[in-house]
């Protein structure tokens, strides 16, 4: 479950998870968490997995500036889409 997923992962960055979400897109599923770190960062990270390779997107700043930037960022993760050259 992506909750879990998301819980381990945060364990791992000594964060607090924010949002665990799943969507598929264009036959992609994709993972998106949403972590605030204890060193005052906020995170969104994105994982996805298409033609057997794993792609990871991130995007972070301060705690500070996060409420300025959280709907760039969340329109950034969601407009990736992976492509390889056939």
């Amino acid at each position: 479950e992506v909750q879990e997923v998301g819980l381990k992962l945060a364990a791992k960055r000594d964060a607090k998870l924010i949002k665990a979400e799943e969507r598929i897109t264009d036959g992609i599923l994709f993972y998106k968490f949403d972590f605030a770190i204890n060193d005052g960062t906020h995170q969104l990270l994105q994982l996805c997995v298409n033609k057997g390779k794993v792609w990871s997107l991130d995007a972070n700043t301060t705690e500070k500036r996060w409420s300025k930037r959280e709907e760039m960022y969340n329109n950034i993760l969601g407009s990736f889409l992976p492509k390889l050259a056939a």
